[in-house]
């Protein structure tokens, strides 16, 4: 277990995706009015989960990856090249899709999405997509650690 713990931190993240999953699975005994409410809930807790992810060794090493990966698209620097741009690209769409998805379209679908895109923001090299991260990363921390705290975590 202290493999797992070493790449998953104090678990908290896999606890608040844990409960999510299991929201999304359960949500139509609800009544049919809150499942709007609760998919963006659903979606805003995956998106932490995926910040409090991203600090852990797991998120560190898929992070590392893609650092390691900017030579083959031929990056002669940290922060540039085509893969850089690729993934400053990438970033941008899924936090544009992530807004779309909590404002006007609240799709357990983009849960999967949100999860996975702090990782992709943290991999931007700078200027607007890193700093979307830089900017949520901190409160979306805390609200995992509240969560699975409270979830008994």
């Amino acid at each position: 277990m202290s493999g797992i713990s070493g790449w998953f931190g104090s678990g908290g993240a896999l606890i608040v995706m844990g409960l999510c999953w299991l929201a999304m699975k359960h949500m139509e005994h609800l009544p049919a009015k809150t499942h709007p409410y609760l998919r963006r809930a659903v979606i805003a807790a995956m998106y932490c989960a995926g910040a409090a992810l991203a600090v852990t060794s797991a998120g560190e090493f898929v992070i590392r990856l893609g650092d390691d990966a900017e030579g083959l698209a031929g990056g002669a620097r940290p922060g540039t090249g085509l893969a850089w741009a690729l993934v400053t690209t990438g970033a941008l769409l899924l936090a544009a899709a992530v807004v779309v998805a909590l404002i006007w379209v609240p799709d357990l679908a983009f849960a999967y999405v949100a999860a996975a895109a702090p990782l992709v923001l943290a991999l931007a090299p700078g200027g607007f997509a890193h700093d979307i991260y830089t900017t949520t990363a901190g409160p979306a921390q805390d609200a995992v650690y509240q969560i699975a705290a409270w979830a008994g975590g």
